[in-house]
């Protein structure tokens, strides 16, 4: 690679990080968003049970 590797080798570090940080965030949000789902759900159940 030349004088081009100080460049590369720094710059797949910074998108292998980049990659790990948003697939984190993205997998953590998706927990917090299922949590999220079945309170509502739990809570359009009982609503419903009230109605009857």
């Amino acid at each position: 690679m030349g004088n081009y590797g100080m460049f590369v080798w720094p710059s797949f570090g910074a998108v292998i990080v980049l990659l790990s940080v948003l697939g984190f965030t993205s997998w953590k949000r998706k927990i917090d968003d299922e949590k999220t789902l079945n309170e509502l759900r739990q809570e359009l159940e009982n609503l419903s049970d009230q109605d009857e």
